[in-house]
């Protein structure tokens, strides 16, 4: 895996096309060596999706291959499973796609940090994970709250660096001016867990997350907890 560092330089001149030094959108962490191409840069509203290509990748079988990443940073909204959708689409179909040496597809990883945002498309997004076999990374100096936490559960193979963030609250709907209300009970997120995890650590995270009423707080894990309670793998 590759290791990431974290650095507080930073850049006042345009990006180049390619480039031997790579941060990830709206982070510190960098790659400080490869070959790192940004194929896609998107904006929209305050949500930030870019389709990175490293094309010096050891872990590909031939050197014309490619090894592409996507880095999500800003909040969970209906543009993010679709933008998503259609960039994993497009790496998936190149033929350049990075393989192994007998010739398997290695999983794509998508790179989050997120505030967190509507939970039905937090749903969308980790249901779509799931179904591509994606992988799912939170690296240092990375958050990932919310509904961006119940995305995070979808990735076929789950990731959670030791200084990044991951953290789950109830759902909840606001009432007066900036007051919430959460629902005691929620069969859909309660499924969903189930389905993502399995049934015990399906429902133990239910729980918690629910005993948590909050827009800001919540239940707030790092890498070696979120281990334990076998929301990584």
């Amino acid at each position: 895996m590759r290791k990431l560092v974290i650095t507080f330089m930073f850049f006042f001149c345009c990006v180049p096309a390619v480039f031997s030094k790579h941060c990830l959108v709206g982070t510190n962490a960098c790659w400080e060596s490869g070959k790192y191409e940004i194929i896609s840069d998107i904006e929209v509203s305050n949500l930030k999706i870019r389709h990175v290509r490293q094309t010096d990748s050891k872990l590909c079988a031939e050197r014309s291959q490619n090894d592409d990443h996507i880095e999500m940073s800003g909040p969970i909204n209906p543009d993010t499973p679709f933008i998503i959708e259609r960039l994993l689409k497009k790496i998936e179909d190149s033929p350049n796609r990075c393989r192994g040496k007998t010739g398997t597809k290695y999983s794509i990883t998508v790179f989050l940090n997120s505030g967190g945002g509507y939970m039905k498309d937090g749903y969308e997004l980790g249901e779509m994970f799931r179904r591509e076999q994606v992988s799912t990374r939170i690296v240092n100096n990375a958050e990932c709250y919310s509904s961006c936490a119940t995305a995070f559960l979808g990735g076929h193979y789950r990731g959670l660096e030791k200084e990044g963030k991951l953290m789950f609250h109830a759902p909840y709907s606001y009432t007066f001016g900036y007051d919430v209300s959460c629902s005691k009970k929620d069969a859909k997120l309660l499924s969903y867990m189930k389905t993502m995890l399995n049934d015990t650590d399906g429902e133990f995270l239910y729980k918690r997350t629910m005993s948590y009423c909050s827009k800001s707080s919540g239940w707030s894990l790092n890498r070696d907890a979120a281990e334990i309670f076998g929301l990584l793998k």
